[in-house]
């Protein structure tokens, strides 16, 4: 069974890139371009096994997204965070983002496989 991953971002460029290169790796991937959209691919998908997100988004985060999908499904989906700003320790939502592995944008595709396998 492939594992299946949700790209999370609001750049499209992001995702295309970000999803193509785990599609060549064997990986199974969704996309969404807003946490609302990637709620609505969790509850649809429950199967999705990683999350990769980035972290600044209009309207809710990649730290808001963190915080209601662990909420709704417990600790099983993991995630990984993606950013073009500085990793920060806490997000004022209180998630504490240093417990997940972190990427740099713009995404090094050898960096981001490497993340991904790491975590299977």
């Amino acid at each position: 069974m492939l594992t299946k991953i949700l790209i999370v971002d609001d750049e499209k460029l992001i995702l295309e890139e970000a999803s193509e290169s785990l599609i060549s790796e064997g990986y199974e991937c969704f996309i969404a371009s807003s946490v609302d959209a990637a709620v609505e691919i969790v509850k649809d998908n429950p199967e999705i096994q990683l999350i990769l997100t980035d972290l600044r988004m209009p309207q809710k985060t990649g730290a808001d997204l963190i915080k209601i999908i662990e909420t709704k499904y417990g600790k099983r989906i993991k995630f990984v965070i993606m950013s073009g700003h500085a990793s920060g320790k806490i997000d004022n939502n209180g998630t504490d983002l240093d417990s997940y592995p972190f990427l740099r944008k713009p995404l090094d595709v050898d960096a981001l496989i490497a993340t991904i396998d790491s975590e299977f």
